[in-house]
C-alpha cells in the first residue's frame, strides 16, 4: 500500500465524520439536483409537468436577502404559490429538502418542489423553490417597519404554541430552522383563531439572513456566513426575541446599527437590551426571562418552553455572574469593563489593538481585575506562544483567550469553525480575496479554539480530525487538494464553484458532465476539461470516480494527464447513468493526441488515431475509454517495444564490434587470416599424418 493510500484510511477518531459525510453525499444524487425546468413550445417555463413560473411577475414580498421570489402556478391544486430564485452565494440548504418536505406542520411554510432551473431571463441556471403563498401578513412587513402588535393574552396561543410546536417538529427530523425573524413570520387567520407561519429557511445557509438582535451574544459577534448551522436553542432565541418585539410593538432594530446592538447585548445582557423597561405580563415576561438567558447551561431548552406553555411553572433560572473589571479599560476612546466587548474592539481595529498590547498596562489591568486561574492560564499560554507574532495573528490570539465561546477573530473575518466553509463558499462564490481563509486554516486558529473549548463543544474530537485532515489538504498544491478541497470538505450543500460554471449550478458529478456537455461547444471553451475546482468537487463528493486517478492528472506527462480525465468522466457517465455525450466525447477526442503518443508502434499508433476518429458524435466515453486505455493492447505493445529494444541493443553491439574493427584497417582481416591458415594448415597436416600411417601400416602387411 502507497503512503497516498495509507493516508486515506480512516482511523478510528475519523469514521463518525466520514460515515456522516457519505449520508449527505447520498442526498446530493436526489432528484431535487437536477435540471428540471423546461420551456414549453408556447414559451411557458415549466418546473417538471405541472408547475409554471412567472419570470415577468415578481413578487418582492416573500423575497429574501440573495433571493428573488416571482409567482408560480401548481396546476394540480388551488391557491397560489411563488417561486424563489437562488444563487451560488447564499449557498441554499440542499440537502435538508427531503427532511423539509417531510414536515406535516401547518404552521411552517409548505414546500411543494425544488431543483435546479435554467432561468431563462438571466440565461444560467439557478436553484428554485416554490412554495404555497402562506394566507396572512407579516409581523414585520420590513426593516423599517414597526410590528403587528398582538395583546399579551394571546400571544401564547397566536405565536409561541405554534411557533414551539414547529420547533419540536424540526427538531424531531434533526433540522435547525435558522431563519426565525419577525420580517419571516407571517400571521393568518382572523376572528379569534389567528395562528402564525414559520417563514422558509431553505434559501440560504441558516443564519445568514439573521440580523445580530435574533442572535446570541456570542454568536452575533460572528459575521453572518460565518455562524454556522446553529441548534434548536438558537431557533428559540430568535423566537423569544420576535415574541418581545411583539409584546412591544418596537422595532428594536430601528436606529441601531448592528454594531451597536452587539455591544448593547455584550454589556447589559440579552433580556436587559431586549426587553428594556418595558414592562411585560408575568407569564411572558417569564418566558422570555427563561429564552433569553445568555448562559447557555441556564437558558430554558426547547422541552422547558413547552412544559410553561401546557402551565408547568417553570422558574427563570439566574445567570452566571459574568466577569466585570473592576477599573476599565480605555481604548478607543470608550471604557470597557468586560472582555467579550473588550475582544470584539480589538477585533475591529487591529492597528490600534497591537500598539495596546505593546504596553505593560494592558497585562497589569488584566492580572489586577479579573482573579481567574483559568483565564491567567489561557494569557500565558497565549502570551508565551504569541509574543513577537505578527500583530493580527497576536490580535486574533488575544481576542479568542479573551472571549474563547466567541468567533475567530482575523483580518476583518469573525468565524466559528462550524461556519467556515459557508463563509468560504459564499466568498468564493463573489469572487472575493479567498487568502485569509487558507491563513486561518493552515496557521491552526480554530484547532486551538477547539482545544480551548472541548468541553462545551459537542463533537468536539470530529471537529479536531476534520480541521486536520482539512490543513493537510491544505498543504498540498496538487490539484485535487489546496483551499478548494476544504471548501468542499466543509460545506456539504455548496455548488462547484469553478469559475468555468457560474452561469451553472453544479450540485452532483451528473450534473457536471451536463454542465460540460455545453461548454464544450463553446467556441473558446479551456484548454483543460476539469480545473481544480472541478477535480477537488468530484473527489469530495465521489471520490471512487477519481480518486484512483489522481496520479494520473497529476502526472508531468500530458498524455497520463488526459487519460485520467478521460477514465474520471467516464466513470461519472457510468455512475450516474448519463446519456450520450458528444461535445464532452469530441472535446476529448481533440485532446487525446498526447495519449496515442504513450504508445510505441507507429503503426499501431495511426491505428488508433483512426479508431478514435470514428468516435466523434458518438458521446460514449467509455468507448472511448476503452480504445486508448486497452490494457491488453498498453501490454503487448510495451513488450513488442522491450523485444525490439533488446534486438537493436545486440545489433548496435554488433555494429559497434565491426566499427571498431574497422577503425584498424591496416590490419583488418590479417587476425582472421591467420586463425584460418592455421586451422587449414592444422588439417592439412592431420590428413597427411593420418595418410602416411595408413600406407605404413599397408606395406607391413
Amino acid at each position: 500500500m502507497s503512503e497516498e493510500e495509507k493516508q486515506r484510511q480512516p482511523d478510528s477518531g475519523e469514521e463518525n465524520t466520514l460515515q456522516a459525510d457519505a449520508a449527505l453525499k447520498k442526498h446530493l444524487e436526489s432528484v431535487y439536483y437536477s435540471v428540471v425546468s423546461r420551456v414549453t413550445a408556447d414559451g411557458h417555463l415549466m418546473m417538471g409537468q405541472d408547475i409554471e413560473m412567472f419570470p415577468d411577475k415578481e413578487c418582492a414580498a416573500f423575497a429574501s436577502p440573495g433571493t428573488r421570489a416571482y409567482e408560480a402556478k401548481d396546476r394540480r391544486q388551488t391557491g397560489g404559490q411563488f417561486v424563489l430564485i437562488c444563487g451560488r452565494s447564499t449557498v441554499p440548504r440542499v440537502t435538508t429538502i427531503g427532511s423539509y418536505k417531510s414536515l406535516k406542520s401547518l404552521n411552517v411554510m409548505k414546500l411543494i418542489d425544488a431543483g435546479i432551473v435554467n432561468w431563462t431571463p438571466e440565461k444560467r441556471q439557478r436553484f428554485a423553490f416554490v412554495f404555497e403563498k402562506p394566507a396572512g401578513k407579516k409581523i414585520l412587513d420590513s426593516a423599517g417597519a414597526e410590528p403587528y402588535r398582538i395583546s399579551e393574552d394571546k400571544l401564547a396561543q397566536t405565536v409561541i404554541g405554534p411557533a414551539l410546536r414547529a420547533l419540536a417538529d424540526f427538531r424531531d427530523i434533526g433540522l435547525v430552522h435558522g431563519a426565525i425573524n419577525a420580517e419571516n413570520i407571517y400571521l393568518t387567520g382572523e376572528g379569534g383563531i389567528e395562528t402564525i407561519i414559520l417563514g422558509e429557511c431553505l434559501s440560504s445557509a441558516a443564519s445568514w439572513r439573521q440580523n445580530p438582535i435574533y442572535e446570541m451574544a456570542t454568536r452575533a459577534g460572528a459575521q453572518a456566513s460565518g455562524r454556522g448551522p446553529g441548534t434548536v436553542a438558537d431557533d428559540l432565541y430568535a423566537l423569544g426575541v420576535c415574541v418581545a418585539m411583539i409584546a412591544r410593538g418596537e422595532n428594536l432594530m430601528r436606529g441601531k446599527s448592528q454594531q451597536q446592538i452587539i455591544y448593547e447585548k455584550i454589556e447589559q445582557g440579552s433580556y436587559a437590551t431586549i426587553i428594556g423597561r418595558e414592562r411585560i405580563p408575568g407569564g411572558i415576561a417569564e418566558f422570555l426571562r427563561g429564552i433569553l438567558n445568555d448562559d447557555a447551561d441556564q437558558r430554558w431548552s426547547l422541552d422547558d418552553a413547552l412544559h410553561w406553555l401546557e402551565g408547568q411553572r417553570q422558574t427563570a433560572k439566574q445567570s452566571r455572574v459574568v466577569l466585570k473589571a473592576a477599573r476599565p479599560l480605555v481604548f478607543h476612546e470608550q471604557k470597557y469593563w468586560d472582555l467579550r466587548s473588550l475582544a470584539q474592539a480589538f477585533s475591529e481595529n487591529i492597528p490600534e489593538a497591537a500598539v495596546e498590547l505593546e504596553k505593560s498596562q494592558f497585562e497589569v489591568w488584566l492580572k489586577r481585575n479579573f482573579e481567574d486561574k483559568v483565564l491567567d492560564m489561557r494569557f500565558d499560554y497565549v502570551w508565551a506562544k504569541e509574543r513577537g507574532a505578527a500583530r493580527e495573528r497576536l490580535v486574533s490570539s488575544i481576542c479568542t483567550a479573551m472571549d474563547p465561546l466567541g468567533p475567530i477573530r482575523y483580518k476583518g473575518l469573525s468565524i466559528f469553525p462550524a461556519g467556515f466553509g459557508t463563509a468560504l463558499a459564499q466568498a468564493t462564490a463573489k469572487g472575493e480575496d479567498i487568502q485569509i481563509y487558507g491563513e486561518i486554516m493552515s496557521q491552526q486558529f480554530f484547532n486551538v479554539w477547539v482545544s480551548q473549548s472541548f468541553d462545551d463543544i459537542p463533537e468536539a474530537a470530529g471537529w479536531l480530525s476534520l480541521l486536520e485532515r482539512c490543513r493537510s489538504s491544505l498543504t498540498q498544491k496538487m490539484p485535487g487538494y489546496g483551499i478548494e478541497r476544504v471548501l468542499y470538505m466543509t460545506n456539504m450543500e455548496a455548488a462547484c464553484l469553478s469559475p468555468f460554471l457560474q452561469n451553472y449550478f453544479v450540485l452532483a458529478p451528473g450534473s457536471l458532465l451536463a454542465a460540460l456537455e455545453d461548454i464544450s461547444r463553446l467556441p473558446d471553451r479551456p484548454d483543460t476539461v476539469l480545473d481544480r475546482h472541478m477535480i477537488a468537487f468530484i473527489s469530495v463528493r465521489e471520490s471512487k470516480m477519481i480518486d484512483p486517478y489522481l496520479g494520473y492528472m497529476n502526472s508531468p506527462n500530458r498524455g497520463h494527464q488526459i487519460l485520467g480525465v478521460i477514465r474520471t468522466l467516464a466513470a461519472i457517465q457510468r455512475r450516474f447513468a448519463v446519456g450520450p455525450l458528444p461535445g464532452v466525447c469530441s472535446w476529448l477526442i481533440s485532446l487525446t493526441e498526447p495519449v496515442v503518443g504513450l504508445l510505441s508502434d507507429r503503426d499501431l499508433r495511426q491505428e488508433v488515431a483512426k479508431r478514435i476518429s470514428a468516435l466523434q458524435g458518438s458521446g460514449d466515453l467509455g468507448a472511448l475509454q476503452n480504445l486508448v486505455d486497452d490494457n491488453v493492447m498498453v501490454r503487448e505493445d510495451a513488450q513488442r517495444f522491450a523485444a525490439a529494444r533488446q534486438e537493436y541493443a545486440m545489433l548496435a553491439a554488433e555494429k559497434n564490434e565491426i566499427e571498431s574493427y574497422l577503425k584498424k584497417r591496416q590490419f583488418f582481416g590479417k587476425s582472421t587470416g591467420r586463425q584460418i591458415a592455421m586451422l587449414l594448415s592444422s588439417v592439412l597436416a592431420t590428413i597427411s599424418i593420418g595418410a602416411y600411417i595408413v600406407l605404413h601400416f599397408l606395406r607391413l602387411v
